[in-house]
């Protein structure tokens, strides 16, 4: 038996640092009840004399329970308890006193020949629990017969002293001898159980810290299934390039340090070796027909290797009928990778025989074909198409590794040209979809060298996925001249190819900002689409006609497009969904610019789901980039910085200027709204904004304005004004009506803070102008509360009803976060009505519901606006309505000059030569002491204080 030195066991920090453990070193996250639970049977011991005890640890192999064990014997011992601990080994033999001597053994003697029977071990037990023994017994579902019967006497009748016996085993593994010793034992053994299941979610975050996105942590869980020994087998087998694999983050898994997982078979029989293996071969899981066929021996031979291996907790059976499976995926691929390669190649073939005989299809069998494939078999070729095109949607990666065994596989000849050709044309699209655009584009580029004339239909599919990936890497003008000449060389032909061409000149009209003639090339598609039955395709052509309408300022027409578009995509199963993600971009966005926050948001969590799990990585950015908008509006802070945190993993893998600068802007917005700036965020994508391939387009434009946002938020306001001109000017040419609106409240709030009224006016101005004309009561109310912050700046007896109207509006609309921005006003405007209660109420309500979903700048505001009132009360009430100016400290003043001179916190701070964050609490005591809530306030009272001076 291995035994675990006394000075090997792990050195107990406190609750805080083992929180702070990852999977790189020793954990006890998720297992703080299961600890408490051993250290209770741990103080029940009497300590003065008579009384043992027995804890019990079951659960899963790699589940933790060993991890547990140090953790508690350093818990134990620094109680005072002196800590013996030892191991079964499988196969390894043991002294006379079994586990219990390997526990013992050295330090104590048990090898001695009075130390060996039952009564010579007790008294050695008795002995060493001077305060209190602890003997932890590990894997004892390995130990042997006659280590239990030792156990089993210890237990039938426990030392009459301070002895607690943990014995932790696997409970599936456990043998009939370590039941009845348990059961067996002497009635006044008082026994605790501590069963340890899979780890939460959370607390498997929490192991992985901040490593990857939450995408591929959550794919991570779902992969180990909450098993850490599962987790680290995971992380060990990553090569960490995050470029590399656009959903995830990594690298997908390939299970090449499983060392441990193979242990698990030393000793098995042959025939049992012989099914592993064979099993290995077939997948996860496994039906006993056809692995007896595959590993060509005797069925009871066969059922004779699952019975071992089930009886190691290898395999499995499943509830359906003669079928089994791998405990996990790792100990599948383990022996997979483990076996010799003339064995699996061998048994690939076999599989595929006894498959094609079963008519399986060929997605079935292609995983088997790409391991024996020879080159030059044009069967195999065409199975490995057939099963590609099959998959390509909610497989791609699978499918795009079959068609480059296919490529390989086909000879180099001139009768073989069109069919590389068509092969290369199925490969660049998938490798659109994973997100590889760049090679998606070398691969088509090559492919259309090589197309035959005749080709039409495979040619319009490459030019129409060419100019897609060309649009989504910025460049795609040239891509727009290709499609034009290809549609007029296929004349009056209205297949689907044609359609797929039209709706991609659609998407480019958008990109350059031509929302008509958006719409009228994809009512074109729509057309054609209708004609051939297209389910996705229609979808898509009426989800960009409602975009393109909305764009327009057309609500109208957009809400009867968006109908029928959504429609369609509702009723979708979940395979069909997943090929149609195109639709499912174009419908959210219209719903956002329709203001239907909870739809859009409904769509784009579904949207972005099967796109991760189909590892598709073409159409998420659109995906997570509308999702953040959607998630942020309707208040759900948290999960919008992270789905901006992913789209930047995606972006940063894509090659494409754009799609980085929206993503970077986005994070940066995201987390700024929560309190959490991400300056390296907001830097990057300051850095790209003179970028003409980074600002192309209505997206970039969003994400100028996000970015604007974020400035603002860090009490730049200037820095937030300087982006208009990026944008197009104050008259915004490029941005839709929708858009505006946001633009010009925006640069209103920008004003204010930057002392500039009579500038916030016009923009206000603007805003409830854009506003009417919308005629949409979420877009008006949004001009309604750049009306209303102005007015309280300059006038706030008259911005009550603004600010009514402001609230009323996005509550409709379900704009949850702007609502809560608006409630601050109307308390603001509520107290300057002399309504001083309901301000309280409203002002309060405010905080807490900013507080709830995470606005943490926002909730001080409205707190720091809720004192500020009473304060102003109070001094009015002191000073009787008196002219007397609020008293500022010399710096106060200071920085409040610095304000009315149009200074920013940061150039303040800069100046005085003191941190922006004392800028920041000196401008706080300003606005309290003068009773102003925004920067305009504060150059108003010292412009006024400094002219009634020089009156006097």
């Amino acid at each position: 038996m291995a035994r675990r030195e006394d000075d090997s066991l792990p050195e107990l920090s406190d609750e805080s640092e083992r929180s702070r453990n990852t999977v790189d070193g020793p954990t006890l996250i998720g297992r703080s009840d299961e600890l408490e639970n051993l250290f209770g049977a741990f103080r029940r011991l009497d300590k003065r004399g008579r009384t043992a005890g027995l804890a019990v640890v079951t659960g899963d192999a790699g589940i933790g329970k060993t991890s547990l064990l140090a953790e508690f014997a350093a818990l134990v011992q620094s109680h005072g308890a002196v800590i013996r601990s030892g191991r079964a080994i499988r196969g390894t033999a043991t002294g006379p006193a079994g586990i219990l001597g390997d526990a013992l053994d050295d330090h104590d003697h048990t090898q001695d020949d009075d130390a060996v029977d039952p009564r010579g071990v007790r008294a050695l037990l008795t002995r060493l629990a001077g305060g209190a023994l602890v003997v932890i017994l590990d894997d004892c579902h390995l130990a042997s017969p006659a280590a239990l019967r030792m156990l089993g006497a210890m237990l039938r009748k426990p030392p009459s002293a301070p002895v607690l016996f943990v014995l932790c085993f696997r409970d599936r593994q456990t043998s009939a001898g370590l039941r009845s010793t348990i059961q067996d034992r002497s009635r006044h053994l008082p026994i605790t159980q501590v069963h340890l299941g899979p780890l939460t979610e959370r607390d498997m975050h929490r192991m992985l810290a901040d490593q990857g996105t939450t995408v591929w942590r959550r794919n991570l869980y779902r992969e180990s299934g909450g098993n850490p020994g599962y987790l680290h087998a995971l992380l060990s087998a990553r090569t960490v390039k995050w470029q590399n694999d656009p959903i995830r983050g990594a690298h997908r898994v390939a299970y090449d340090d499983s060392a441990g997982f193979i242990a698990e078979f030393d000793g098995i029989s042959a025939e049992a070796k012989a099914t592993a293996d064979a099993g290995a071969v077939i997948g996860d899981d496994f039906d006993l027909d056809l692995l007896t066929a595959v590993v060509d021996l005797p069925e009871s031979d066969v059922l004779a290797g699952i019975d071992e291996l089930i009886g190691r907790d290898l395999v499995r059976p499943l509830d359906r009928g003669r079928c089994f499976a791998f405990r996990h995926p790792v100990v599948r691929r383990a022996v997979y990778q483990h076996s010799e390669l003339c064995v699996r190649i061998s048994l690939h073939a076999k599989a595929d025989e006894v498959l094609r005989a079963r008519g399986a299809t060929p997605a079935e069998r292609a995983t088997h074909v790409q391991h024996g494939i020879r080159h030059g078999d044009l069967e195999g070729v065409k199975l490995l198409t057939e099963a590609a095109k099959a998959v390509v949607a909610t497989q791609p990666l699978a499918a795009e590794a079959w068609l480059r065994t296919a490529l390989r596989a086909l000879p180099s000849r001139d009768d073989t040209m069109a069919t590389r050709a068509m092969l290369l044309v199925a490969r660049a699209k998938a490798l659109g979809t994973i997100g590889r655009l760049r090679d998606c584009r070398q691969t088509l580029l090559e492919a259309m060298v090589l197309l035959p004339p005749d080709a039409r239909d495979l040619r319009g599919e490459a030019v129409a996925a060419l100019a897609a990936v060309e649009r989504l890497l910025g460049t795609h003008g040239s891509a727009d001249a290709v499609l034009r000449a290809e549609i007029e060389a296929r004349g009056d032909d209205f297949s689907a190819p044609s359609a797929a061409l039209r709706l991609e000149i659609a998407h480019t009209e958008l990109v350059k900002g031509d929302p008509m003639a958006c719409r009228w090339w994809a009512r074109e598609a729509l057309a054609m689409a209708r004609r051939e039955g297209d389910r996705a395709l229609e979808a898509s052509s009426l989800g960009l006609m409602g975009k393109a309408d909305g764009t327009a300022g057309n609500g109208e027409s957009a809400a009867a497009h968006l109908a029928q578009a959504t429609a369609i995509l509702d009723m979708m199963l979940d395979d069909e969904h997943t090929a149609s993600l195109d639709a499912a971009v174009w419908i959210g966005w219209s719903e956002i610019l329709l203001v239907r926050w909870y739809d859009a948001a409904r769509h784009f969590d579904r949207a972005v789901d099967r796109a991760v799990r189909a590892d598709n990585g073409l159409v998420l950015p659109q995906l997570l980039l509308g999702q953040v908008l959607a998630l942020h509006a309707r208040g759900r802070l948290v999960d919008a910085s992270e789905a901006a945190r992913n789209a930047c993993h995606l972006a940063e893998s894509s090659g494409s200027q754009g799609q980085l600068f929206a993503a970077k802007a986005m994070l940066a917005w995201a987390s700024a709204g929560l309190g959490t700036p991400d300056k390296r965020a907001e830097q990057e994508a300051s850095a790209m904004v003179q970028d003409a391939d980074a600002v192309v387009g209505w997206q970039s434009l969003l994400a100028l304005r996000m970015l604007a946002e974020t400035k603002l938020a860090a009490g730049d306001p200037q820095g937030c004004l300087d982006l208009v001109p990026a944008a197009g000017g104050p008259n915004l040419p490029g941005s839709n009506p929708c858009s505006r609106v946001s633009w010009y409240e925006l640069m209103t709030r920008a004003e204010l803070e930057a002392g500039n009224p009579e500038a916030a006016a016009k923009w206000a101005e603007l805003a409830v102008s854009a506003g009417m004309l919308l005629d949409h009561p979420g877009r008006s109310a949004l001009g309604h509360l750049a009306m209303a912050q102005l007015l309280l700046a300059t006038d706030p007896l008259a911005a009550l009803a603004r600010a009514e109207d402001a609230v009323e509006g996005l509550a409709a609309t379900g704009a949850i976060f702007d609502e809560l921005r608006a409630r601050v006003v109307l308390g603001m405007a509520l107290w300057h009505a002399g309504r001083r209660d309901d301000a309280q109420r409203e002002l309060r309500a405010a905080r807490a519901g900013l507080e709830r979903i995470g606005a943490t700048p926002w909730a001080k505001r409205a707190e720091l606006e809720r004192r500020r009132l009473i304060t102003q009360n109070g001094q009015r009430a002191t000073e009787n309505a008196s002219d007397r100016p609020a008293v500022l400290t010399r710096r106060e003043q200071q920085i409040a000059d610095l304000v009315r001179d149009g200074l920013t916190n940061r150039q303040i701070a800069r100046k005085l030569h003191i941190a922006e964050k004392t800028v920041e609490m000196h401008l706080t005591n300003v606005f309290a002491k003068l009773g102003v809530g925004n920067r305009a306030g504060v150059a108003a009272h010292v412009s006024d204080h400094q002219a009634r001076s020089l009156t006097v």
